[in-house]
């Protein structure tokens, strides 16, 4: 059988459909790149709002609920908003913005997680030698006897304080690591022990403004005789923000932040009340730094003070007081919550709210937290000598 005379039309109708086919591609090009052009901008102003944010929680978390409460969050979370954009801006092959995207991402969880990167000193290498001090801190109330002999023979410590610890002092002195210690006292749920002397001590009784007329034990000062030089040690336990932020995430009252913030609204009154808790504990954190710029004497500030690497009450110290961890410690230094046992500890421990804050008198040689996850919290331990 001969098709000779049907092959021209036969080659005339592929080429039409080839014609259109490369129409259609063409036309989603240009359609895939007119989105691509329109869309660059509102990612670029996304990403200059994210960093903005950043910002916003660093230095005054604690004045809108939104951003106190995404605070406590792990750091990597909020980098949803320059992940939308990076993810956005691959698919349009945009890569100046994927890459700047990609940079906001990774600095920003790291900034806001107080992520630090540890550089070997030559003095590390000769720490026996030099006249040093090593303090330690641990919540006790729902830690382990494992864990915190684990971190002494780690940390070797000369003063450790715990929170949590009322009726603790015989128990913990009693442990083998802490042997050498023959000085000792307990204030409420306050312990210290030392292997120097305790000249003298006072419970820190302070103002609770959400309150008036309120007064809460934030901790206890103390003076430990140093192979003569007296050092003025604060075992601090400030309020947790557990129950708020609980009530926060069942009930979406960190909303608030966004609704409340047109002055002179309800819904800005509404914010402006619950943001007194937290107004609280900046005013009580700033009363603390006063006690210590009155100080005479080489100052270490340590505890659960139930508050992140950000945030108002974080940069008040952070003005006045050297931050251990990010002088000598390494990585983010996360302390809880350390022993979950569901999908959650994927990740955990990502916060630190155990601190050890330091006055300009001390050079900071190394600064750790326990790896040891079976309890709540994770002691925090320093090794310091003076300038």
């Amino acid at each position: 059988m001969n098709n000779g005379p049907e092959c021209p039309q036969k080659r005339s109708d592929i080429s039409e459909i080839a014609s259109q086919s490369h129409d259609e591609l063409v036309s989603w090009r240009c359609l895939w790149r007119r989105l691509g052009s329109k869309i660059r901008v509102p990612l670029w102003l996304l990403l200059v709002f994210s960093i903005l944010f950043y910002v916003a929680i660093k230095y005054r978390a604690e004045s809108n609920l939104l951003t106190v409460f995404l605070s406590y969050l792990p750091a990597w979370t909020l980098a949803s908003l320059p992940v939308f954009c990076l993810l956005t801006s691959v698919i349009f092959a945009n890569w100046r913005l994927s890459f700047a995207s990609a940079v906001v991402a990774v600095t920003g969880t790291l900034w806001l997680g107080g992520f630090h990167l540890r550089v070997p000193w030559r003095e590390r290498q000769s720490v026996k030698e030099l006249q040093t001090l090593k303090v330690m801190t641990y919540n006790r109330g729902q830690g382990a006897s494992r864990v915190l002999g684990d971190f002494q023979r780690q940390i070797d410590a000369d003063i450790a304080v715990f929170q949590d610890a009322g009726r603790r002092l015989s128990q913990i002195s009693e442990m083998p690591e802490f042997s050498g210690f023959r000085h000792g006292q307990q204030v409420g749920e306050f312990v210290l022990i030392s292997r120097w002397p305790i000249v003298e001590s006072a419970a820190l009784d302070l103002d609770w403004t959400e309150t008036p007329g309120r007064r809460y034990r934030a901790g206890c000062r103390t003076i430990v005789d140093w192979d003569g030089t007296l050092v003025a040690v604060y075992n601090l336990h400030l309020p947790t923000p557990r129950d708020l932020l609980y009530w926060y995430a069942s009930r979406g009252t960190f909303l608030y932040g966004l609704l409340g913030l047109v002055p002179g609204t309800p819904l800005a009154e509404r914010h402006l009340l619950y943001l007194r808790p937290w107004r609280a504990r900046v005013e009580m954190i700033s009363r603390i730094s006063a006690l210590v710029r009155d100080e005479v004497v080489p100052v270490v500030l340590m505890g659960d003070l139930n508050m992140p690497p950000a945030g108002e009450s974080y940069q008040i110290l952070c003005d006045l007081m050297q931050d251990a961890h990010m002088a000598a410690g390494s990585g983010f230094g996360s302390t809880f919550p350390a022993n979950l046992r569901s999908i959650a500890r994927v990740g955990s421990p990502w916060l630190r709210i155990d601190h050890i804050f330091l006055s300009g008198h001390w050079k900071v040689i190394l600064c750790e937290s326990g790896l040891n996850y079976s309890s709540q919290h994770l002691p925090v331990g320093a090794i310091l000598r003076l300038r």
